[in-house]
């Protein structure tokens, strides 16, 4: 799971630069490779069992993201910033 996780996340910021976390689990829920390695059958509901399940895959991504420096979480205002530069 943690590839296509980060493969969404990644590309989702370098498009969109800076997002809420909840703004940001909600868009990367609705592409097919995370939903597909998460088996979802289709993006879940905030709230719900599955969108916790895509909450924590997303937010180990922005954290491994972070640890290489590509982007930045700043928890007191629930936002992960891009930080890598221009996007490949």
């Amino acid at each position: 799971m943690s590839s296509a996780a980060i493969d969404a996340v990644l590309n989702y910021l370098c498009r969109h630069k800076s997002v809420g976390v909840f703004r940001l689990v909600d868009d990367v829920a609705k592409t097919k490779e995370v939903r597909q390695a998460l088996r979802l059958e289709h993006a879940p509901a905030p709230g719900t069992q599955e969108w916790w399940r895509v909450y924590h895959a997303v937010m180990d991504a922005v954290r491994k993201l972070e640890a290489h420096k590509l982007v930045k979480y700043l928890s007191d205002a629930g936002v992960v910033n891009w930080t890598a530069g221009g996007c490949a």
